[in-house]
């Protein structure tokens, strides 16, 4: 009887975390839809943000090669695992969807006069979409006239369908989705987009003339991405550089634009998954003049790439660099490390809580989870995409008994496990 209820719980344990509406509301992942196959757009989950007390997703909306910095952030939120809220334009917390409610359920969209446009849903369905053994909601469309009561459900389009896993399959006949990008994997078609590239530092620092400042370019997109140029937004600085990977290493000298005549492209490639490093050093104060006008500078390097999909098209991303009277952002902040690493828990022994500290040297979807002796995940504490840095957190076992347990951290390819020991 024991093993029955252990094998039934079990199986709940593994249906609700199997079919959680989370996946979308999870920062670096990503959903594209396309309008009758002429025009895409992809809504990607950016950060968290706080309004009123709630905490929400912020959804970034673009749309590749019309103008990538123009963008309408989303607010949505999921309170337990099935309601589904968003931040309206009323700057109030409005129900969106409730998973739990079934076959028949009716809900109203839009209102106009008398006429009611609104939806229920007609049935529920397990199925495969993007994801294996996920919960599709059919919507039916409707319009109810408050006047004379009546129903009416011949409306064009007829069906909407929302997966629990995947958001909106389709909004009528002509947009449907094409693909998501969930905890790092791509699933059916999704262009790669500018926040997939990534500098290894918020800005770059060079405490004097002589010394040198650098930073890494990260593509964690599943596409190779081209350096085209830089260019200096706002001086007459003069810079050497130097591009370096292992094997690979490329000089330049850098005067408003690099490199400096029209048309004309760096061409440096980085692959999928890959990273450069770009240094900059022996900063020239006036490189037309040959003097240094002053003993301090302060920049922004803007840097033009291209991705190399099949639908090539150019974004830019920017960053501060500065040196001697205006220290950066980088200054002050820990320095990056180098290796990835995961520290003994302190204290351990515990009871009940217990700290634990890990680093990473590139931006990655990173997990980190609890198991107990038997090999079963007791809890997770960290799972989503952070950038590259050292972390801490909080592990409270007050819920669990006494004994030996494991936490493991997942970032990238790198996999560490340490063992603790839980007293009470």
């Amino acid at each position: 009887m024991k093993i029955l209820i252990l094998i039934l719980f079990c199986v709940l344990i593994l249906s609700s975390a199997q079919y959680s509406q989370t996946q979308l509301l999870r920062i670096g992942n990503a959903v594209q839809y396309s309008y009758e196959g002429n025009s895409e757009w992809i809504i990607l989950t950016t950060k968290k943000v706080t309004f009123n007390g709630k905490e929400y997703f912020e959804r970034k909306y673009y749309q590749p090669w019309f103008n990538l910095n123009a963008s309408t952030n989303l607010y949505e939120r999921i309170e337990g695992d099935s309601t589904y809220y968003v931040f309206d334009q009323n700057n109030q917390d409005s129900l969106l969807f409730n998973f739990n409610w079934q076959i028949g359920k009716k809900f109203f969209t839009t209102s106009e006069g008398n006429i009611i446009d609104g939806q229920r849903i007609d049935s529920i369905v397990i199925k495969d979409t993007f994801l294996s053994n996920d919960t599709v909601y059919v919507l039916r469309n409707f319009s109810f006239n408050t006047s004379t009561g009546d129903t009416n459900y011949n409306v064009i389009p007829e069906y909407n369908h929302l997966s629990k896993k995947c958001g909106k399959l389709n909004e009528g006949m002509w947009i449907y989705l094409t693909g998501v990008k969930i905890d790092g994997v791509r699933y059916g078609s999704l262009y790669p987009y500018p926040e997939e590239i990534v500098f290894s530092e918020d800005s770059i620092y060079i405490p004097t003339l002589s010394d040198s400042g650098s930073t890494k370019i990260i593509n964690a997109s599943d596409y190779a991405v081209k350096v085209d140029s830089i260019i200096s937004v706002g001086s007459f600085y003069g810079y050497w550089g130097n591009f370096n990977k292992p094997g690979f290493e490329y000089p330049f000298y850098l005067v408003q634009s690099v490199p400096g005549f029209m048309g004309d492209t760096l061409g440096i490639i980085i692959s999928p998954h890959d990273s450069i490093n770009v240094s900059f050093f022996n900063v020239d104060l006036c490189p037309f003049c040959d003097l240094e006008v002053q003993n301090y500078f302060k920049d922004t390097l803007r840097f033009v790439f291209t991705f190399l999909d099949g639908n090539i098209y150019s974004f830019s991303k920017s960053i501060p660099i500065s040196g001697e009277g205006h220290p950066s952002d980088v200054e002050d902040e820990e320095i990056l490390p180098k290796e990835f690493s995961l520290s003994q828990n302190y204290p351990n022994p515990f009871n009940p809580s217990t700290k634990i500290i890990w680093q990473s040297p590139v931006s990655s979807w990173q997990t980190l989870k609890i198991f107990d002796v038997l090999g079963n995940e007791v809890a997770t504490l960290v799972n989503e995409y952070r950038n590259a840095g050292s972390y801490e957190i909080n592990f409270d076992a007050s819920k669990l008994s006494s004994g030996v347990y494991y936490y493991q951290i997942r970032a990238g390819e790198y996999v560490q496990t340490k063992k603790m020991l839980l007293i009470k």
